[in-house]
């Protein structure tokens, strides 16, 4: 077999192969509607359309553009953890200790508070009451919630729901895995919102108290509001209660958790939304169940429904106490139309079980909740659920929603410690593309303990300077770079002096908008405690707010038909940040409404007249052309990208091109060669009329060509194919035309393993 034919028959096989065996990797792409500017004449058509329009608000709130934070000192870029920070403990905006707890510490001669000591991990002092952690969590709708308790003892029949006068038995009840032998009920309820209920809960001969769920009714345009939390944490540690000798997991740290969570809670109350949303890590280790009884220990649970996802830390369980399994979430809340995709779920080798809840969604006034299990980094499992769950609340409804938010842990666009972290940047990678193309309006998350709003995200990846990209320049020491390569970031920088980003971020410059492109991504401060992570660049491209000030935050978000507002603040109510997105009533009903037709001619003509130039044939050299082709070809062939991603392609083509080698041609041999390129054309032209009756013309975008072996000696024989690599190694090979190059580059796409920075 001639040489050109083995390069492209390796190519077949790599493709068939990677399309038999895929890779679980997601790269959906959308192409999101289109910005309509607010002009007079659009005011006032659209009035009637759009509900209470606020100015934009005259307080703007800059970034912390120095190197160093005026709280404690320390460096803005620092990526040290919580527990590495010497002068964190001088930050002013962690609360004083409370005043029981150090009364607790001085009776107990710190005791109390000791990381290995009698009141530390799995010996604190669980809440062992006939019933206790009571949670009213939303059910499928506004009009519906469902209740959930803990009964001591076994699974029994007596264990019941006595809600407005009348008796509801659980629809689940199972034993958990808390060592002092509770089981957990669940019953379901219809309600009208804006009505007040009283209940009671019955467990064996054991009566209660009364409680009073207090629900709140819709407003015009069906506005509700609720309350976003971030990790709460209880039992989390931070340096800055070492000199008061509270170590994480001891009962001192819990109590002082619980108290300040209070706090956070206490002024959301002063709202009065409709419910309160927890982006999870509610505790630091699931499996020390006296962490969990300490943060339903507030009234709030009882009285007022309250939402939560799964964090990484409710996976956490004590590995030293085998007794232990790890159903707590699941055991603690209930999660309305839960799906089995994302969920974790098997027999451990003790006989106990694991279980993590999948994803799950439910429906409130004009807006769509669809949450995730974000501890399953499965992309096309997350995405499979987003399309049925739409689809199914959509024929409940039948009617679109005006609003759809996507809420799981683990933040793709933040600024802090974890947000270059390889699994975030894989989400980064696949995510956005998904929520562009479900047309996803907001995603809140928590995981980086630190408040970051971003830019409207598109999918697709943008060339920018080190110093536009991360806010910083490349000769600062922070940035850690090495060998072109930024550990600060996780990025490397090209010999042009630029990297490449994932996500475009489009900035409309002002605290208002009306049916943006892209999906708005929300990141929340820790909301309770003193867990806080240090940033590393507030600046960064992707970000229009970010706060580095170390507060407990949270949000208060309101949803009508045609509006959707956040205003962030902190304990004392201080607001921080405000932000209003509008959206029409043919916004609505029409996503896809003012869509551009992309034009692709640009990028076509520039991959054109890259594949007609020759590499230097050195392996890597030639593994670096084919990624950098590869990825444009994909975006051109991309049906649904937006202008902006085929726009930025061209320049990220270039970038990655900056450090491919190629051969410097002379002009006599270039000449001989197009005249056999123009013969071999000709004859493809020739062959494709008697075939098809019609001349076949070469174009790159969209063609399907059916790929056919060349008989001709290849100019080289590409060693690397005999190497695995992340990518394939087609390169200009002496393929007839430019036809065959692309059919066999084509080929090859489907078969791509999962891009990586490095």
């Amino acid at each position: 077999m001639k040489n050109k034919n083995k390069l492209f028959l390796a190519l077949l096989i790599a493709s068939v192969t990677t399309t038999i065996f895929p890779e679980n990797v997601s790269f959906a792409s959308e192409d999101a509607s289109t910005n309509i500017e607010i002009t007079e004449k659009q005011n006032q058509e659209g009035k009637e359309n759009i509900a209470d329009i606020p100015k934009d608000d005259e307080v703007t709130f800059p970034k912390n553009e120095k190197n160093t934070r005026e709280s404690d000192g320390t460096n803005k870029f620092n990526r040290a953890t919580e527990t590495e920070r010497e002068s964190f403990g001088e930050d002013k905006n962690v609360g004083n200790i409370d005043s029981k707890v150090k009364e607790k510490l001085d009776q107990t001669k710190g005791e109390y508070g000791k990381k290995n000591g009698s009141y530390a991990n799995n010996n604190l002092k669980a809440i062992d009451t006939p019933i206790k952690d009571i949670t009213i969590n939303p059910g499928q709708n506004e009009n519906e919630v469902a209740v959930t308790w803990f009964g001591k003892g076994e699974v029994n029949e007596n264990s019941k729901l006595i809600f407005n006068n009348k008796e509801y038995k659980p629809i689940r009840a199972r034993k958990t895995g808390d060592s002092n032998g509770y089981s957990t009920y669940t019953s379901i309820v219809q309600i009208k919102p804006g009505e007040n209920y009283n209940y009671y809960i019955t467990n064996e001969d054991f009566k209660s108290n009364t409680f009073t769920l207090r629900t709140k009714a819709l407003g015009k345009n069906n506005e509700f509001s609720l309350v976003y939390l971030g990790d709460p944490q209880m039992g989390s540690g931070d340096s800055v209660w070492d000199k008061h000798g509270l170590n994480k997991n001891t009962q001192a740290k819990v109590d002082q958790d619980k108290a300040d969570f209070a706090k956070t809670l206490k002024k959301a109350q002063e709202l009065d939304p409709n419910f309160y949303f927890s982006m999870g890590d509610n505790v630091e280790i699931a499996g020390y169940e006296g962490e969990y009884d300490y943060f339903f220990d507030n009234d709030l649970f009882k009285e007022r429904i309250f939402s939560s996802i799964t964090g990484n830390h409710e996976t956490y369980i004590d590995g030293k106490d085998s007794s232990l399994q790890n159903t707590v979430f699941s055991d603690h809340f209930y999660l309305a139309n839960e799906s089995k995709l994302g969920s974790i779920s098997k027999e451990n080798e003790d006989g106990t079980r694991t279980y993590i809840p999948g994803d799950f969604w439910y429906s409130y006034g004009d807006t769509l909740f669809l949450n995730l299990n974000s501890n399953v980094n499965d992309s096309k499992e997350h995405e499979k659920f987003i399309q049925e769950a739409i689809k199914q609340a959509e024929e409940k409804r039948g009617s679109k929603f005006s609003w759809k938010v996507v809420s799981f842990h683990h933040a793709p666009y933040s600024t802090a410690t974890h947000t270059t972290d390889d699994d975030i940047l894989q989400r980064r990678n696949e995510l956005v593309k998904i929520f562009n193309k479900n047309n996803i309006d907001l995603v809140l998350n928590g995981h980086d303990h630190i408040y970051t709003r971003s830019k409207h995200m598109l999918g697709g990846e943008k060339t920018l300077s080190f110093k536009d990209a991360y806010g910083t320049d490349l000769n600062d020491p922070n940035a850690e770079i090495k060998d072109s390569f930024s550990e600060t970031f996780n990025n490397k920088i090209y010999p042009n002096g630029k990297v490449i980003v994932d996500g475009i971020g489009i900035d409309y410059g002002k605290n208002q908008v009306v049916n943006p492109k892209g999906t708005l991504f929300l990141t929340m401060s820790a909301s309770a405690g003193a867990k806080f992570y240090n940033p590393i660049g507030e600046d960064q491209w992707f970000v229009n707010r970010s706060l580095d000030d170390r507060s407990q935050l949270f949000s208060h978000l309101t949803f009508s038909k045609n509006q959707f507002k956040i205003v962030t603040m902190d304990q004392n109510g201080k607001v921080v940040d405000t932000y209003t997105i509008n959206k029409t009533d043919e916004k609505i009903s029409n996503p896809d409404f003012g869509k551009n037709n992309t034009d692709y001619s640009k990028l076509e003509k520039y991959i054109e007249n890259i594949m007609g130039k020759k590499v230097v044939l050195e392996d890597k050299n030639v593994e670096t052309y084919n990624i950098a082709l590869e990825n444009a070809v994909r975006i051109l062939n991309d049906k649904s990208a937006s202008q902006q991603e085929v726009d930025s392609a061209i320049e990220v083509l270039n970038t990655r091109l900056s450090e491919v080698s190629f051969v410097k041609e002379d002009p006599k041999s270039n000449k001989d060669e197009n005249e056999n390129n123009k013969n071999e054309n000709k004859n493809d032209d020739q062959k494709s009329k008697s075939e098809n009756g019609s001349s076949n013309k070469s174009k790159l975008k969209g063609k399907k060509v059916k790929a056919e072996n060349s008989k001709k000696d290849s100019d080289f024989e590409n060693k690397g194919l005999n190497k695995i690599h992340t990518k394939s190694t087609n390169v200009k090979t002496g393929v007839k035309s430019l036809s065959s190059i692309f059919a066999s580059l084509s080929l090859a796409l489907v078969g791509l393993f999962k891009i990586k920075r490095k």
